[in-house]
This record gives structure tokens, sequence and C-alpha cells, in this order.
């Protein structure tokens, strides 16, 4: 219902727009994207052909909003120089690449932006290199970028700001998965401890000790040839070589989520300034 009233409140300015319906639509497109519509967006903008700079755009902006990257940076990427719509299309193409893991594609998109005589556009230009330094974990790159940025921009002073701080937590003081596999060969489940995962560590010395305790018992009262002990021994033997090999994993696999929340909020903190100079 919310979706037929909106699409219906637009019906009066698209056809007083008839003449100029390219217009209308973009603008319509836009509005919907900010309205939470891009799905709506992406259909509206389906048949026209990326034969012009403001077509590209658009139609690049709308599929960075519905995370459509690699296509995203196609049209965004083939804005023109001369065009108003240039170095906005960069950034966010230059974002869109960050988004999906092309750094270096992203920072060449940026280049052009470098010489520019606009102090606001070079500024921004010089944050965005700097987050993705940030996101390549090259601190040089960070360092020399942000330490060009004029702090008394408002865009971007509280996400320079948080910028600063991930920096300062960078490189992460990431555990060695050796050790966890020693701490778990020795008390299973402790290597899980120790990559900061107490629950599963407690069950694994529970489910290891609970087996190694019924093979011992079943020895002891029905020698090691018996078909419990060597069950019992089997399972014990399984799950204490499968503890060592998760307690390894585990530290790895924190350590690509710690990577990765990091990634999610300097990508975040990259966004905001460029949606307070471009109302979209």
């Amino acid at each position: 219902m919310k979706r037929l009233l909106l699409l219906l409140s637009w019906l009066p300015v698209l056809a007083w727009a008839q003449p100029t319906s390219a217009t209308a639509d973009f603008d319509f497109a836009l509005y919907l994207v900010g309205s939470g519509f891009k799905e709506d967006a992406a259909t509206l903008l389906r048949h026209y052909r990326p034969d012009g700079d403001s077509i590209s755009f658009v139609k690049g902006y709308v599929l960075y909003s519905n995370h459509q990257l690699d296509s995203a940076v196609h049209y965004l990427s083939s804005v023109g120089s001369q065009s108003q719509l240039f170095a906005e299309a960069r950034f966010y193409g230059a974002l869109s690449a960050a988004h999906d893991n092309r750094y270096h594609d992203a920072a060449q998109l940026l280049q052009p932006l470098r010489q520019t005589d606009d102090p606001a556009v070079r500024n921004l230009y010089h944050f965005e290199q700097a987050g993705i330094g940030l996101l390549q974990r090259d601190l040089r790159c960070f360092d020399s970028c942000y330490a060009l940025l004029q702090p008394d921009d408002f865009r971007i002073a509280s996400e320079a700001a948080a910028l600063a701080q991930l920096r300062a937590g960078l490189p992460h003081k990431n555990k060695s998965p050796w050790v966890a596999a020693g701490l778990s060969a020795v008390v299973p489940g402790l290597g899980k401890v120790y990559a900061g995962r107490p629950g599963e560590g407690v069950s694994a010395f529970l489910i290891v000790g609970s087996l190694m305790a019924a093979t011992a018992e079943n020895a002891y009262k029905e020698g090691w040839t018996n078909w419990k002990t060597l069950l019992f021994g089997s399972l014990s033997t399984v799950f204490y070589l499968g503890n060592i090999y998760g307690s390894a994993v585990s530290v790895r696999v924190g350590m690509d989520d710690r990577n990765n929340q990091t990634d999610v909020q300097i990508l975040y903190h990259i966004h905001i300034p460029l949606r307070n100079s471009y109302r979209r």
C-alpha cells in the first residue's frame, strides 16, 4: 500500500514533466532509492541505455545502492570528466570497488581527482584514499593521506576521527593457531578458550574427557581388546584430534571475523562523508 501511494503521488509530476521524462525518471529513481525502494528504482531505469553521463551516473548509483557492485563500478567509471557528476561518480565508484575488495581499482578510480582545484573535493579525495589504505592494512598510505586532511571540514571530521581510532588498533594482535593447538593437545578444549570461545572449550573438554574416561573404565573391566574399549578408544582419538584441529581453526576464523568487522566499520565511515557531501 505504501509503495502504491508513493507511485500515485508522483504521477502528476511525471505527467507534467512529460517533455523531459528522462530527467523526471532519474529524479524519481533517486527518490525511490532514498525511500528504500531500490528494486523499483532499478526497474524504472532498466530500459535506458548508458548513452549519457547522467544516465550512467544514476544507473551506477542505483546499482551501488542495490549492492550490485561490479556493474555499479562499470557505470560510474564511465561518467565523463567534463560532467558535473564526475567527482561524485568517481567517489561512489571507488567505494563500490572497495566494497568488492578491489582496492587497487578503487585507488585508480580516485586518481583523476588528485589534482583537482576544488578544496572540498580534494579533501574528500584524501579521506577516501586514507580509508582505502586502511582497508588494505597499508598504514603508511593511511598516515600520509590522513596528514593531508583539513580537520575543520565538518563533512569528515567525526568520521576521520573514527578511522584514526580504528587505525590505532591495527595491526590486530592476532593469536597463534599453533598455541591453540598445543593447548588443546595438553588439555582438551583449552585451545578453544584461548581462541575466545570458552563455551566450545568446555564442551570439547567434557566430550573428550567423557570418552577417555569410558575407554579407561572399559579397559580396566574388559581389557584393551574388548570391542567397547576399542570403540570408545577410537571415538576418543577422533574427538581428541578434532579438538586440536578445531582449536587452530577457531583462531583463524576469529582473525578473519575481526578483520571483516573492521572492514565493515571502515566502509561505513567512508560512506558517511559522501552522503553528507552529495545529498541523495
